[in-house]
């Protein structure tokens, strides 16, 4: 393994080489070519003997041809002619290399023993390499895109944000920026497909991602670890500072096979990869959903927030809906989080906004006071409950409709900034008035899901953090 610094060169290049290159508009050396030739500020060198120009650009016979020293290389040719390209790339000075062709270890023996041989010509001239079997890396700032779907301006389209993702299997990691980032469900800072990592591998690119001021919050899916105790150590360094969210696949034999199919990933104990994740202050979780949903929560929000209690688990809920606060309690305690028992001056608080014949309690039902006061109480009501200190997070349950052009957004955000503390949101309702929701309460840094699980899945993981900020003093 080599110096962190080294990824500076994927992340940050000066120039990049497209080796494959091609105007074949089905081909994914076409879609490279005319990613970058859209989104990155430097030179793009297209790279194959068989044409003398793609999308207006010069193409270069090998990477040895062209005058300048590309600072990076994107490789994406049948997997024979890996080796022949590194070699060139040695020979021209090129650094940094990203091999997205697949046909290597994860298909067996004579893949292993390709691998094998790339990896020897790389150590001779000081390459290091990203991949093979991957869609490489996104940077946002500044910009850079290397997977090898087409994407057109994509840069306009994928904002600079502080998540920062780790995916082993790399059309994963392309179908997370294509399906989460470019729809706006979060925003990031680098995006990393690793796929069989032959040289860099997951603890080097989660180093990276500590240290980098641009990323402030990391989510992670990985089929096996193999420098677990280096990984541990890293993840360790991370605890109450950033968020570290990981999804480890292959939990059961028959699934570390399939990992093994595709990414040629061995999967080690899973009760010892639970208890570690869980020692250095990680956050597990189990689908794909769960992995994206915190991704959003911690892209708005990777900041402890304020504790009240010494548990820091108690949970207020403001719905309007008996029925989803019976079952968001049910799945608050299914969680291990607890409901906040409101102190007297609350209570007595509630009461005045509302009516007579309906005593507040937890969760809280406001929709006999909105009929009261308007939408107006949602905030009423928040500005109380948050300034209890026997309540460390609260969940919101709205509901969509019209009406929702006079729901309180700016005197929401102004509470949830005041008292420090961490705040969620589930809506239902009117299907066609879910996204201005989400949009608006997203300008107040509050994540809105659409199925409670993930609602309570989401505070659980901010309190979490929160209480590991405030062991190691940072909170």
């Amino acid at each position: 393994m080599g110096d962190v610094a080294d990824l500076d060169r994927f992340f940050s290049p000066r120039s990049v080489a497209v080796v494959g290159a091609t105007p074949n508009q089905a081909k994914g050396g076409y879609n490279l070519v005319a990613n970058l030739i859209e989104c990155f500020s430097g030179p793009v060198y297209p790279v194959n003997p068989n044409y003398q120009e793609i999308l207006g650009v010069r193409c270069h016979k090998k990477v040895s041809d062209i005058p300048d020293v590309p600072e990076l290389a994107v490789v994406f040719v049948p997997a024979q002619a890996v080796p022949g390209v590194l070699e060139d790339c040695g020979i021209a000075g090129v650094r940094a290399v990203v091999v997205e062709s697949g046909g290597f270890a994860e298909v067996g023996p004579e893949g292993e023993k390709l691998e094998e041989a790339c990896l020897e010509i790389a150590r001779r001239y000081g390459i290091r390499v990203w991949g093979p079997n991957c869609t490489g890396l996104v940077n946002t700032d500044p910009f850079i895109f290397t997977p090898f779907m087409r994407a057109p301006n994509v840069h306009k389209r994928l904002e600079p944000g502080t998540l920062g993702i780790i995916a082993q299997s790399g059309m994963l990691a392309a179908g997370f920026m294509i399906q989460y980032v470019v729809s706006g469900f979060f925003r990031v800072s680098k995006a990393c497909a690793i796929g069989n990592k032959m040289d860099i591998d997951e603890v080097e690119v989660l180093e990276y991602l500590k240290d980098d001021p641009k990323t402030h919050s990391v989510v992670a899916y990985l089929e096996s670890v193999d420098r677990g105790r280096d990984f541990l150590r890293v993840a360790g360094e991370m605890k109450g500072r950033k968020p570290l969210v990981v999804l480890k696949g292959g939990r059961h034999p028959e699934a570390a096979a399939a990992a093994l199919s595709h990414t040629a990933s061995l999967a080690g104990d899973d009760e010892v990869v639970e208890g570690a994740l869980r020692q250095v202050g990680a956050i597990r979780v189990y689908d794909f959903h769960d992995l994206m949903n915190l991704g959003k929560a911690f892209s708005l929000r990777p900041d402890p927030f304020r504790l009240s209690t010494p548990n820091g688990d108690g949970v207020a809920l403001i719905t309007v809906t008996g029925g989803g606060g019976v079952v968001t309690t049910d799945l608050i305690k299914d969680q291990g989080l607890s409901i906040s028992s409101l102190h007297e001056r609350t209570l007595r608080r509630l009461q005045e906004l509302f009516p007579e014949w309906m005593p507040p309690s937890n969760p809280v039902d406001i929709w006999p006071t909105i009929e009261r006061r308007g939408l107006g109480a949602f905030a009423e009501t928040l500005e109380a409950v948050l300034e209890d200190e026997r309540v460390d997070g609260v969940i919101l349950l709205p509901f969509a409709s019209r009406a929702l052009e006079n729901f309180p957004f700016e005197r929401i955000g102004e509470a949830v900034k005041r008292s420090g503390k961490a705040v969620v949101s589930w809506v239902f309702g009117d299907i066609r008035f879910f996204g201005e929701y989400e949009a608006r309460m997203r300008e107040q840094a509050i994540p809105v899901y659409t199925d409670l699980r993930s609602c309570v899945l989401a505070l659980k993981a901010y309190l979490h953090f929160s209480r590991e900020a405030r062991d190691q003093g940072k909170g």
